[in-house]
């Protein structure tokens, strides 16, 4: 067995990698905890707007939980579509803009509660 001495070889990182890689973890955090912002936001609305268009029905019982789940899953694909769509681009600086017109948070706040979100979904 040989050993390929090219996968051991380690380069520390530039600067610029590590600045480009931690930019790039902010703008992360910011997108992802915005959406979560939007979404968390809009979805009461969601069985409200299915009862009042007919696209669910009360049962005695509530609502068939089929249902709830296939409309909830497609309102997810369109927010999430066009949530993508709206935002992709969008730099750290306009997000923050965004949120502080919408939900009164600023940058820190942002990262923080992705933060606060990162550790309940990995346990930490």
């Amino acid at each position: 067995m040989s050993i390929n001495l090219s996968a051991l070889t380690i380069r520390p990182t530039s600067q610029k990698e590590r600045e480009e890689k931690a930019a790039y973890r902010k703008w992360q955090g910011v997108f992802y905890t915005l959406r979560f912002l939007v979404w968390d936001n809009g979805k009461s609305q969601i069985i409200a707007d299915a009862l009042a268009d007919g696209s669910i029905e009360r049962t005695e019982d509530g609502f068939d939980p089929d249902d709830i789940k296939e409309l909830y899953a497609n309102a997810w694909k369109e927010f999430s579509d066009s949530f993508d769509k709206a935002f992709i681009k969008a730099t750290v600086e306009e997000m923050v803009e965004f949120s502080q017109k919408h939900f009164g948070m600023g940058l820190d706040q942002l990262l923080d509660l992705n933060r606060q979100r990162s550790a309940e979904r990995y346990n930490r």
